[in-house]
């Protein structure tokens, strides 16, 4: 697969890589990756995940740049949503990776009975997930094509579980020699114990006994003899008690019983390990078709787990777009995917016609997430996840930068609007034409005047190199320089002029309103101040303040006769669907009628055909034609009365 000089391919790798040991990705791209908290969405990924394979595929997840990888990746995600709607999840079950479980049988390394049967369950998961995965019949055709290459190891499961239990205990009927061994065990041990119990209901024994409890001390059964008695019982100390007045003893009388019992056992443990170490090899011998199979499963895992992100998120497949392309972004009721059920629906596209996008507007009002929107929703897209919109277009990228948030460097003893601008020139430095770039507050924490220079300044060189690019601003210099520049178009962040609280729109195509004045008044300036305010303004700037609130005017207008008229389309569908609810209850009442009275019509037609049989029989019988039509008559008349 071919990759560009930076972004790399997807790691389908299930090795853990930390973020600093990602080749081809600058430490640029790592940040912006942070700022833009595409590291939290992998997480959540992650936990979407069934077994540690696939988990560490998906912390390790990355964009990728080639757009025949990313259709591939967008298909798998879409045919494993399908498969999740259809036939259900795949099932997969597994906590642990068992390729070092494989590696250790494969060199005659002997593992315990639970580690054997967990490995057996995981791989008979596989296969009931391959199974599912299967039964799509063509529909997931890149899910099936990895599961087609699962082999085969029902028959291996099947022959270890009859020497090994569900909870990994080696079971009796493994071989002959355990069967005849555990029987002996068991027998040794009664015997011992029968001679325990004597001794302690011996006369002798018993008054010494602090109970006729029999015990274990290190695989032997014991007395539980008071210290002040010691004497009364012979045989070997075990073990005392925390208070010291209790002696656990094995008399001297059961000992040749115990070295029998124990000698038995520790036989019978030789056999199980034996068996252990057999069926280590078996598992050994077939370790490359195991770990096939786990990493298949690990991949299908990873791929469902994207869908099962997309479910919970209720994201949608978008566009993908050429590196490029004049449609840099476009994004219908975008949603930011870590702001759950708080997300408020924008829509904002970059292009097409213009390749920079400058936000404006009040603070809080809902900029930053814009851009960050925009920004992870690329890193998404080309990772192979769905994001949540209605509809959208993204371009490909060969990277992601951004510059959000406070940064000042403590360390490097240099102010936020250093920070910011150094980290500005190194993006601008190292970005293609291909790049997006998204700058927070571009020009902020310097004077005004230079500050918007700065900015107008950056926009001029991205527009320059073709790069796409968007930035929030507060200065209206850079908005008047957007709408005076074909490269660019403004929009807007808003106030609800009522409540002066933020409604975390955005205004495509408007530049913001600074809303200081009508915040002051809300917040109880006195008039004489906001007038004199208002009085020290530009005419012009207070112009074109009114222009916009006028815009905004009109267009909550708009938007409240669009809602209105969505509302009256959804209206009149519902009665639609209404009316054909009750047309169709009327279609089946009126059959209904139809086919009573057929089958009441039957009924008469057969009382009549039995009335007409018992005439012509009597008149038969009777040899009388004149009293046969004279009952014909009575029939006649009895059935065509109303």
């Amino acid at each position: 697969m071919s990759t560009t000089n930076n972004f790399s391919e997807i790691s389908q790798s299930a090795e853990t890589t930390s973020e600093t040991e990602f080749s081809g990705i600058s430490e640029l791209q790592l940040q912006a990756w942070e700022l833009l908290e595409f590291t939290n969405v992998r997480e959540q990924l992650a936990n979407r995940t069934r077994f540690l394979m696939s988990r560490e595929m998906a912390l390790d997840t990355r964009p990728t740049v080639d757009i025949e990888v990313v259709e591939r990746l967008q298909n798998e995600t879409a045919q494993a949503a399908l498969m999740l709607e259809t036939v259900g999840d795949i099932g997969l079950v597994g906590a642990r990776d068992p390729r070092e479980l494989l590696h250790r049988s494969a060199i005659d390394g002997m593992l315990t009975g639970e580690e054997i049967v967990s490995v057996l369950h995981l791989l008979d998961s596989i296969w009931v997930a391959r199974n599912t995965v299967v039964s799509m019949k063509g529909r997931a055709s890149l899910l099936e094509t990895i599961a087609a290459d699962i082999p085969d190891l029902r028959g291996l499961c099947k022959e270890i579980f009859k020497s090994v239990s569900d909870r990994g205990e080696v079971l009796s009927s493994a071989t002959p020699k355990l069967a005849r061994l555990r029987a002996n065990v068991s027998k040794t041990f009664q015997r011992v114990m029968r001679a325990m119990e004597r001794l302690a209901k011996s006369s002798s024994i018993r008054a010494s006994l602090q109970s006729g409890a029999i015990a274990t001390r290190g695989e032997r059964l014991v007395l539980e003899v008071r210290a002040d008695a010691r004497e009364s019982v012979p045989g070997i100390v075990h073990d005392v008690s925390g208070s010291g007045a209790t002696l656990f003893v094995e008399p001297f009388k059961a000992v040749e019983l115990c070295n029998d019992w124990r000698e038995t056992a520790a036989e019978a443990q030789r056999e199980e390990e034996r068996i252990l170490r057999r069926i280590s090899r078996i598992i050994g011998d077939r370790k490359d078709e195991a770990i096939i199979a786990i990493e298949a499963a690990a991949e299908l895992d990873f791929i469902t787990a994207r869908a099962r992100l997309s479910a919970s998120m209720k994201a949608r497949r978008i566009e993908t777009m050429p590196a490029g392309s004049d449609n840099v972004a476009n994004l219908v009721d975008a949603r930011h995917p870590l702001l759950g059920s708080d997300a408020v629906p924008i829509t904002i596209n970059i292009g097409p016609g213009f390749r920079g996008l400058v936000i404006t507007g009040p603070n809080t009002g809902g900029k930053t997430v814009a851009i960050k929107t925009i920004g992870l929703f690329a890193l998404m897209h080309q990772s192979g996840m769905q994001v949540p919109v209605s509809d959208g277009e993204l371009a490909i990228f060969d990277a992601v930068y951004a510059d959000i948030g406070d940064s000042q460097s403590i360390e490097r003893s240099v102010s936020t609007f250093s920070s910011h601008m150094g980290r500005v020139i190194e993006i601008l430095l190292e970005a293609t034409p291909n790049s997006l770039i998204l700058l927070d507050e571009l020009g902020t924490g310097t004077d005004p005047e230079e500050g918007s220079a700065l900015a107008r300044a950056v926009l001029s060189h991205a527009a320059e190199n073709d790069m796409p690019i968007a930035i929030t601003s507060h200065y209206r210099t850079v908005a008047e320089f957007a709408a005076e520049s074909e490269d660019f178009a403004n929009a807007s962040v808003e106030l609800d002029p009522d409540t002066m609280r933020p409604t975390y729109q955005v205004l495509m195509g408007i530049p913001g309103r600074s809303y200081a004045i009508h915040v002051a008044r809300h917040l109880g300036m006195p008039s004489h101040v906001l007038d004199h305010a208002q009085s020290m303004m530009d005419p012009s700037r207070a112009e074109a303040e009114t222009i916009l609130q006028q815009l905004q005017r009109e267009r909550a207008e708009a938007s409240r006769m669009l809602a209105e008229a969505e509302q009256a389309k959804i209206e009149a569908e519902t009665a639609r669907k209404d009316l054909q609810y009750k047309l169709k209850n009327v279609t089946r009442a009126q059959e209904d009628m139809v086919e009573k009275s057929r089958m009441e019509l039957k009924r008469e037609t057969e009382k009549i055909q039995q009335s007409l049989r018992k005439i012509v029989t009597k008149a038969k019988n009777d040899n009388d034609l004149e009293v046969a039509k004279r009952a014909i008559g009575r029939v006649r008349n009895q059935f065509s009365d109303p």
